[in-house]
């Protein structure tokens, strides 16, 4: 493909293609917006590794010029073993590029408390919102990571 263009982040390692110019400076501006948008508040530690809060990757989707949608595939909720298991696809679209990722998420039906009340809606929303979480990971993990590694995890 000879108008294909290809940039290796050597922080990240990771490998960004695009079929021309434009669509590139389009994917490498919006990944640079969305560095912009974190704070350190958007992260939590959990073992020793940082993870993304879910309301940082929400601010990342519905805060860049692009559209999107979710669609849940299958979910499934299981009384018996007392859980709800969701898998669902994001679709990214910048002009005319397209990406999709598949999360899944499950909520077992032990993690809810005095505080949380249990109900089959609140289990299956919650299974609903990791497997959106895991998508958007997916979708915007170099951001990310870029992000840990340059702002919280700096050597001193």
């Amino acid at each position: 493909m000879k108008n294909e263009l290809l940039d290796i982040n050597p922080q990240t390692g990771e490998i960004l293609v695009s079929g021309d110019k434009q669509e590139f400076e389009m994917i490498k501006h919006s990944k640079i917006k969305a560095v912009k948008l974190l704070k350190r508040e958007d992260f939590v530690q959990i073992n020793g590794t940082w993870e993304a809060k879910k309301d940082g990757l929400l601010k990342i989707l519905s805060s860049l010029p692009l559209s999107y949608s979710w669609e849940v595939k299958s979910q499934q909720i299981d009384f018996n073993q007392g859980f709800a298991l969701v898998n669902g696809i994001l679709t990214l679209k910048i002009g005319s590029i397209h990406r999709e990722a598949e999360g899944m998420g499950i909520c077992e039906r032990v993690e809810f408390t005095e505080k949380m009340k249990y109900s089959l809606h609140n289990m299956n929303a919650k299974a609903e919102t990791r497997a959106l979480k895991r998508a958007i990971d997916v979708l915007f993990g170099s951001v990310v990571n870029f992000y840990v590694m340059t702002y919280l995890e700096r050597v001193v």
